[in-house]
């Protein structure tokens, strides 16, 4: 089990974790079976740490620095480890279903075994990693991945191990690698295309970038997990919403798409709610006044704005006043 002084020291953020880990440089942080589910750990220092075991499921870990750390059998599901660090990282058996691995770096690292399906390996560095026994069923990967090196007897295409390649035998050395390669050079054209259409005709405001992260709901896209917080909570109670969606919409410009966090019909009676996020900022309040002032011109009598933290602790409680507010709007 994990070392209790050691999440202690965690729990006080970046900051104090990263001067204690250079202040103590013997020290191997053990954080071993710990569940940070939807925590953040963006730019911490966990090298040669052992997670084995841990439950980091839905965590951001961006720009953390993960060499050499044990990870094995952690569940990174759904984990956000844009451009992390994972050279030489013991990754054996982890769950990265869903994860976002875009432009990690997992040279020398060992993957084997690892459950990478639905995984996001856009501009990763696989060179000289272990994968053998990995599971890769449709996993997004592009033809900037680099695969040199990488050390592949043979992997899954699903959970369950029956699709084996090859399905007897071994690979060559550098036989996976080649031919994957090749099928990348097949099937990149066809990702590019299908993310550019994405981009440009896309009914939900959340659209696909490379430099973005993007967290996803019962096939929806959201820009933040306390945006899918919020969702959540919506569902429950069983109202019709629309989350991040462009709008058709009459302006001082004439008609033109505006798009709401959630535009939420309760009873009959229809509200726009805003999560404020820490790109809200003052300078960006006069922009989001107008977009307020022009839903409510066309009919939506209730738009309120709630703190991004209350929204991700509390969110039911924050739905449930904001029934209050459509309530009395409407009165």
């Amino acid at each position: 089990m994990a070392n209790d002084e050691h999440l202690a020291i965690l729990s006080k953020g970046v900051e104090v974790w990263n001067k204690w880990r250079l202040e103590n440089p013997n020290i191997t942080p053990d954080l071993r079976e710990n569940d940070f589910w939807g925590g953040d750990l963006s730019s911490f220092n966990l090298r040669d740490a052992d997670i084995c075991g841990a439950t980091l499921s839905n965590c951001t870990l961006l720009k953390a620095d993960l060499r050499n750390t044990k990870l094995y059998r952690a569940d990174l599901s759904g984990a956000d480890l844009y451009i992390a660090d994972l050279r030489n990282a013991d990754i054996r058996e982890a769950n990265l279903f869903m994860a976002d691995l875009r432009k990690c770096d997992f040279t020398a690292a060992n993957l084997s075994g690892a459950f990478l399906i639905n995984s996001r390996i856009i501009d990763v560095n696989f060179r000289l990693a272990n994968i053998t026994g990995a599971y890769i069923k449709d996993w997004l990967i592009n033809n900037r991945t680099n695969l040199d090196g990488v050390i592949c007897e043979y992997i899954y295409l699903d959970w369950n191990k029956k699709e084996r390649r090859p399905i007897n035998g071994n690979f060559e050395p550098r036989e996976f690698a080649s031919l994957y390669k090749k099928i990348i050079e097949n099937t990149d054209l066809i990702i590019s295309t299908t993310l550019e259409k994405d981009n440009n005709i896309n009914n939900q405001g959340v659209q696909f970038y490379s430099n973005s992260t993007i967290h996803t709901w019962e096939n929806l896209r959201f820009r933040s997990k306390t945006e899918i917080k919020i969702a959540e909570a919506l569902d429950r109670t069983g109202v019709l919403f629309v989350p991040n969606s462009l709008a058709r919409l009459t302006t001082t410009k004439g008609r033109e798409n505006k798009e709401a966090d959630f535009l939420i019909c309760y009873k009959g009676k229809w509200g726009v709610l805003e999560v404020d996020g820490p790109f809200h900022t003052a300078e960006r309040r006069v922009e989001e006044q107008e977009r307020e002032r022009i839903f409510k011109k066309n009919g939506i009598k209730v738009v309120e704005r709630f703190d991004s933290e209350r929204c991700y602790n509390n969110p039911d409680e924050v739905v449930q006043e904001f029934f209050n507010m459509i309530e009395i709007g409407y009165s």
